[in-house]
């Protein structure tokens, strides 16, 4: 991996990445639960919720109707626990990533990981909508152990625990939850792990895919920095 410049970012930094991811999923999970509230209290029947607020933000067949979703799916949760399972997982990972100097290839790597996995999702052809942020973390899971998967949590406890346990965890729950899903989602998450892997072969070989994601960045960071 390229050697990269700029260190782990202070919690609340504007630039720290883990914390903006964590922020984006958890505030729209409690907004879509405020919301589905009101429809409650509204007296509406939840499936209209689900139809009108919930479903156009997941993937499903019907996408060209909703286009936006490639961009959403992966952003909203309908359980808690699910939800709770994906960040503790992100942050985990991303925390790793974050240590090794490359907190900006987090969303980068969490991007293309979930529109490739929904790419492939769509083209297997979907019969489950495709929710939640488990084939962006399969990515961030797969790149982080590629970059360092012997980095140790706890390293005063016996020696630590390396990365590479947790990312057997990681795989064995993964495997355990999907069971039940279809074909295209285990699919998708899959080839969301490996769109993680491939990332850090491109910037291995100086191909950085988050390039214009960071100057894009840059660009409206001096836009909106006050003049003197």
């Amino acid at each position: 991996m390229q050697q990269e410049q700029d260190q782990k970012p202070l919690l609340g930094a504007d630039n720290n990445a883990l914390v903006a991811l964590l922020a984006i999923n958890l505030v729209g999970y409690v907004m879509l639960g405020l919301l589905k509230v009101i429809y409650f209290l509204e007296s509406e029947p939840v499936e209209k919720f689900y139809n009108q607020l919930f479903y156009p933000l997941t993937l499903q067949r019907d996408w060209f109707q909703h286009p936006w979703s490639l961009l959403t799916y992966n952003w909203v949760h309908d359980g808690f626990w699910v939800l709770c399972a994906n960040m503790i997982w992100l942050s985990i990972f991303s925390y790793v990533l974050q240590v090794r100097g490359a907190n900006k290839h987090i969303f980068p790597i969490y991007f293309y990981s979930g529109l490739i996995g929904a790419i492939v999702f769509l083209g297997i052809g979907a019969n489950q909508p495709l929710v939640g942020a488990a084939v962006s973390v399969t990515g961030l899971a797969l790149a982080t152990i590629a970059i360092a998967p012997n980095y140790k949590f706890l390293p005063t406890i016996a020696g630590g625990i390396p990365l590479w346990i947790f990312g057997i965890v990681f795989i064995l729950l993964q495997g355990y939850t999907l069971i039940d899903a279809s074909l295209a989602v285990d699919i998708s998450i899959i080839v969301g792990g490996i769109m993680g892997l491939m990332y850090v072969v491109l910037l291995k070989r100086g191909k950085d895919l988050g390039k214009w994601m960071h100057q894009l960045l840059h660009l409206l960071n001096n836009s909106l920095s006050p003049k003197n």
